[in-house]
């Protein structure tokens, strides 16, 4: 009897757990979990590939001071590397992936620590390349900017 009841609060709970999970509304009440799935849902890998190829050195930065320096490779419309992300207190290895659509890099770069997430997409349909960043913060709010881009002509 005290194996069928516990059997029976054990079933209760996941049942209560999947419910709860499958609630469209219970991922949505923090706003850094929000745009994450947002970002996430962004179409990747479609579209036309650019006739300029973006594999190469990259320099990004960031108007909040910060810089980023990627080599990337590219595959089709994906583009993936691996550079530095720096400040004026550290540096740090990144890694990063994303694609290119349109007139559009967009990327998803992690450094080292990770405990951030800057997904970027610049425009480069022409000169300057321009765009926008996001960071996710580990317990914090996301910050937002603008972003230059430039890539080394080697």
């Amino acid at each position: 009897m005290r194996s069928i009841l516990i059997s029976m609060i054990v079933l209760a709970s996941l049942l209560m757990l999947a419910d709860a999970q499958s609630n469209p509304h219970y991922m949505m009440t923090d706003p850094a979990i929000s745009e994450m799935l947002i970002s996430m849902d962004m179409p990747r890998y479609t579209g036309n590939v650019p006739a300029e190829i973006m594999a190469g050195d990259w320099q990004f930065n960031l108007s909040d001071g910060e810089n980023i320096e990627l080599t990337l490779l590219q595959s089709g419309a994906a583009v993936f590397g691996k550079g530095t992300v720096a400040n004026r207190t550290f540096l740090q290895e990144a890694f990063s992936s994303g694609s290119v659509s349109g007139n559009s890099l967009n990327l998803d770069i992690v450094p080292e620590s990770g405990t951030q997430l800057y997904a970027i997409s610049v425009d480069i349909s022409s000169l300057p390349f321009e765009g926008t960043y996001v960071i996710f913060m580990v317990d914090s709010a996301l910050q937002t900017g603008t972003i230059r881009a430039s890539k080394n002509s080697t």
